[in-house]
């Protein structure tokens, strides 16, 4: 039996394989240019993982293991580029970096913490990483300028213990926190700061002489390493940070 996801792999384009390949991508292009890219990318994944999961042979299934990319670009980039879209002018650039290789490697680690004891462990050991796996830059139709970013933070618990037979047991466990923040700039001739918008965890304003800055985020405990964001809490955000802006009254002449 032919290998069908191998064959769905050789049908896309090479800068395709690439980004299956590496699980990064980065640069700018218009919504509907990211759409042709990247669509193409997200239905091999879903191909791959449906015979990962529900059948396939040995050989397909450790292929799609092997070329597997997270469900974050098909679940959450994706869908989030057509909404973008129809804020944006139509030939307007969208800046994205995208890392989708996971947060627990060396060059993401912030901290280490110094060995410790806890219960029956003798050894404890918490290393913390930060992700910023999703950011985006853009301008919209009404000249404002809107940067997202998505981090993971992870806590990384390493223990060590000896039982009774005298035996060293040793395990890992990860916890994983979700930060959105969402920075809108709207110029001043066409904005002003304004009451009223509904309560954040993280929000900031910042009014300069030609723009004001609108900085609003937040932090999700997630369930388990694979919970994704949510996209209607970006999109949230981006709606709070316009809340606290309002259309700046011109004065007559």
């Amino acid at each position: 039996m032919a290998n069908r996801v191998k064959q769905a792999f050789n049908a896309l384009s090479p800068e395709q394989q690439d980004i299956v390949r590496a699980r990064r991508f980065s640069g700018a292009r218009t919504p509907d240019e990211w759409l042709a890219l990247l669509g193409p990318v997200a239905e091999y994944d879903r191909q791959a993982d449906k015979l990962r999961t529900e059948g396939g042979g040995f050989f397909e299934r450790r292929y799609a293991r092997k070329t597997d990319i997270p469900n974050s670009l098909r679940k959450f980039a994706l869908p989030l580029l057509p909404i973008l879209r129809e804020d944006m002018e139509a030939d307007a650039p969208l800046e994205l970096w995208v890392d989708l290789t996971g947060p627990l490697q060396s060059p993401k680690a912030v901290r280490h913490s110094e060995p410790y004891k806890k219960g029956a462990y003798r050894k404890v050991v918490d290393t913390f990483y930060d992700d910023p796996w999703f950011q985006s830059r853009t301008r919209f139709a009404d000249g404002s300028q809107l940067q997202f970013a998505v981090i993971d933070h992870v806590r990384s618990t390493f223990k060590e213990k000896r039982n009774p037979r005298g035996k060293i047991k040793r395990k890992t466990k990860n916890k994983k926190k979700i930060e959105m923040t969402v920075t809108l700039t709207v110029q001043n001739r066409l904005y002003a700061p304004a009451g009223g918008a509904r309560d954040l965890p993280k929000h900031k304003l910042k009014p300069s002489e030609k723009h004001t800055k609108v900085t609003v985020g937040g932090t999700l405990v997630a369930a388990n390493m694979d919970q994704l964001p949510r996209l209607e809490s970006l999109i949230e955000l981006i709606s709070g940070a316009y809340e606290r802006v309002a259309p700046a009254r011109r004065k007559k002449l």
